[in-house]
């Protein structure tokens, strides 16, 4: 919203739909807004990673970068950070234009299923099972 505001299209309330505590823009929207604060809370737990704290999007594309993570463990992080972005933007987009109800457990879900498919269709024989997944075991 703040993008088409600075090109003057009104496309109404500007308000960040998910949250609407903030004018929504691109660093609000994938980094200050506490639906995706929360789902980089649970994307951290469930990867057993220090909490990731971005503070722009800059931040949340360099996470794999932090701290101690290596080898296929790091890659793994920067493909989950990307698919979390592209599950917070397809939410926004279903309760801007859908008029969908925003449930953290339904983005964190489809974050955890396209990041299965994704990890499994680029491990060329390391393939994980859903179980060892969706605990990260052994990542």
């Amino acid at each position: 919203m703040d993008a088409l505001k600075k090109r003057n299209i009104d496309k109404g309330d500007g308000t960040c739909v998910l949250c609407g505590d903030q004018d929504e823009s691109v660093e609000h929207l994938f980094t200050a807004c506490g639906v995706a604060s929360t789902i980089w809370s649970v994307v951290s737990l469930w990867c057993k990673i220090p909490h990731i704290l971005a503070f722009s999007v800059k931040d949340l594309l360099e996470a794999h970068e932090v701290g101690s993570l290596k080898g296929r463990k790091k890659d793994l992080i920067q493909g989950i950070v990307r698919i979390g972005c592209w599950c917070i933007w397809k939410a926004r987009n279903e309760v801007k234009f859908n008029n969908k109800e925003v449930k953290i457990e339904g983005i964190v879900r489809e974050l955890k299923s396209l990041g299965f498919f994704w990890y499994n269709a680029r491990s060329r024989g390391n393939e994980v099972s859903w179980s060892e997944w969706r605990k990260f075991v052994n990542m």
